[in-house]
């Protein structure tokens, strides 16, 4: 039965990862358009092309696999990432966008993300029943599960690790064995993937103690075994993020990990809201309703003090405890921060779900309120199916008749007389323009102010309305005070088309093109 079930959820898992490569291929055509739609996945794409770039020597080309140069996330995504495209620059498929990032988000966030969730499944019930179909039916069905399938992004992996070092804390069964250190290994890997590995601190020092509670080790095992998981540990992440070598390489990383946690602590550019309140509306539309999140954290609660395997449950519950207290009130809320602990935490509702069905009218209470819970379940499962469907349809039909592609055609018309030009051009991110030769490009990702406008010396401003509408906010906070106040300047200048050393070209809806004076003077003033 357990085999059977297993190889039945590998054909559910197969047509589920089928069925995300129709979306996944779309607005994908250039670098430009993946820009456009996911900014995140757009960035570190020439750093990873870079990595498989073939040096002069065999030093040259380790070399530029290992010094990535792109710090936000570890070695483990990126070297996993560059090996996944490796073929298909031995085939001279590089250019091919559409097939690199379809590639990408394929095996880099549907893959492990569906390995995550059997692994889960087999934590609640080991493939030996029907639960099992149905707790993985509840975790693909979650739309956080949905959105991450779209993108190319670290959380998958990320989540793939924590739930192998779950998986491996409750094979040990307090023995403190090969599998106490094969879960320090992908502890490990779950930091330098994306440092949240470091949250186990809380599940290790669980299982050290219930050892020496149930008289497994003595008080100086625990202590030797506590370090031996910190070394092995520690040596695993230095062993996966090999750039720390280097002292420059270093220094980077530290610097762009300092940047990093600021703005995820406090916000980019403007001051982000945490606290409940604030991502409760991201946490509503992508994990469900409240009645079913406390239903999760009340099964799990449960089985850590009523059900059979005590273990799991209270491992799910130490891990769960810092990164959603670090998550909702440490950092502003994003759907995927909190994806690596809410999975394993609504895995939890398998203990709702009976072993074995019964019938009959004259059921025990007990019964009557799993029925409730199961109903309850099944009304959450629909109301996830519909957002889904949502979600999917989105992606499937991105890129047709969307603003940022038809604002293309202004640019185009707008920038004729100086077409040929070596213009130097600052946009926002999320602004469609394809490479061009003579054309320099910065991409804006933070405010914008006259002195940064005037040091870089640019040509043209290409801005969108809703960026303007957002700094322009009155309830918008900035974490520089002097900075912002600069900045506010820049757009409310912008906002009434009077950007100083500029001239408004083009405007709708979606957006506005500036060119500088010396230019328009030139080639458009006596048109």
């Amino acid at each position: 039965m357990q085999k059977r079930n297993f190889r039945w959820l590998l054909v559910i898992a197969a047509a589920f990862f089928i069925l995300f490569i129709f979306p996944n291929l779309k607005a994908s055509q250039n670098p430009a358009m993946v820009q456009v739609f996911e900014p995140d996945e757009a960035s570190p794409l020439p750093f990873l092309f870079h990595m498989i770039k073939p040096g002069e020597s065999l030093a040259q080309t380790l070399k530029n696999f290992i010094f990535y140069d792109y710090y936000p996330y570890g070695f483990v995504y990126f070297a996993y990432s560059a090996l996944v495209i490796l073929p298909l620059q031995w085939l001279g498929l590089l250019e091919n966008t559409t097939l690199v990032m379809v590639v990408l988000r394929q095996m880099v966030s549907v893959l492990p993300l569906l390995a995550a969730l059997l692994i889960l499944v087999y934590l609640q019930d080991e493939f030996r029943t029907y639960r099992s179909f149905l707790i993985f039916g509840v975790l693909a069905a979650v739309p956080a599960v949905i959105q991450n399938n779209l993108w190319w992004h670290p959380d998958g992996l990320a989540t793939l690790f924590v739930t192998l070092t779950l998986f491996f804390l409750v094979r040990d069964r307090l023995r403190f064995g090969g599998n106490f250190i094969l879960a320090a290994v992908t502890c490990g890997l779950a930091t330098a993937t994306k440092l949240i590995g470091v949250y186990f601190f809380l599940s290790i020092a669980l299982v050290l103690a219930l050892g020496l509670i149930q008289k497994r080790i003595n008080l100086w095992k625990a202590f030797k075994m506590g370090l031996v998981f910190l070394l092995v540990m520690a040596a695993t992440y230095f062993v996966a993020s090999p750039f720390l070598l280097s002292q420059w390489a270093r220094t980077e990383f530290i610097t762009t990990m300092k940047v990093q946690r600021e703005a995820i602590a406090s916000g980019y550019g403007i001051v982000y809201a945490k606290g409940l309140a604030a991502a409760w509306p991201i946490v509503h539309q992508y994990y469900g309703e409240l009645v079913f999140l406390l239903v999760g954290i009340g099964c799990m609660l449960w089985g850590v003090f009523r059900g059979s395997r005590k273990l799991t449950y209270a491992l799910i519950l130490t891990w769960f405890i810092p990164l959603s207290v670090t998550t909702f009130f440490l950092t502003h809320m994003k759907f995927q921060y909190w994806m690596p602990v809410a999975l394993p935490m609504i895995s939890c509702l398998a203990l709702i779900l009976p072993e074995k069905v019964s019938s009959g009218h004259k059921l025990p209470v007990k019964n009557w309120v799993q029925l409730a819970l199961m109903l309850l379940l099944a009304i959450q499962v629909g109301l996830f199916v519909a957002a889904d469907k949502g979600i999917y349809r989105e992606k499937l039909h991105r890129g047709i008749n969307d603003p940022a592609i038809l604002f293309y055609d202004s640019i185009d018309d707008s920038l004729n007389p100086v077409q040929n030009l070596p213009l130097k051009i600052e946009m926002d991110s999320r602004v469609y323009l394809p490479a061009k030769g003579s054309w320099t490009v910065d991409i804006n990702y933070d405010l914008l102010n006259y002195p940064r406008v005037q040091d870089n010396q640019y040509d043209v401003l290409i801005l969108m309305q809703q960026t303007i509408r957002d700094y322009l906010n009155p309830n918008a906070v900035g974490i520089d005070a002097a900075e912002f106040s600069q900045s506010q300047q820049f757009y409310r200048d912008a906002d009434q088309s009077r950007v100083k050393g500029f001239k408004l070209l083009y405007q709708n809806d979606f957006g506005k093109i500036f060119i500088s004076d010396d230019l328009y003077q030139v080639y458009y003033q006596h048109k």
